[in-house]
């Protein structure tokens, strides 16, 4: 049963995460472009190709940086909990 749970936080903590990177990069979207809102749908003809690959690179990259950040977290909270484990057998 306990691997079941960890997957279901470790999905939640993934979708929050993912929420949060996503609205830091909204707010920095639009504190450097001046106010405007990221384009929402980039393959809109009135979305400029620039801003739609700018806002596709960055980001894509930030929120995969947060979330192979957390991926790292909860595999080294996995690994310092099965060593603890392995020496309460021992």
């Amino acid at each position: 049963m306990a691997g079941k749970s960890q997957n279901v936080v470790a999905l939640v903590l993934t979708l929050g995460v993912t929420a949060v990177a996503k609205m830091i990069v909204d707010r920095v979207w639009k504190i450097g472009s001046g106010g405007k809102t990221p384009p929402t749908d980039p393959s809109d003809p009135d979305v400029n190709v620039r801003e739609a690959l700018v806002w596709a690179v960055i980001s894509g990259a930030v929120i995969s940086v947060a979330r192979m950040a957390l991926s790292r977290k909860l595999a080294q909270k996995e690994r310092r909990q099965q060593r603890a484990e392995a020496r309460a057998h021992a």
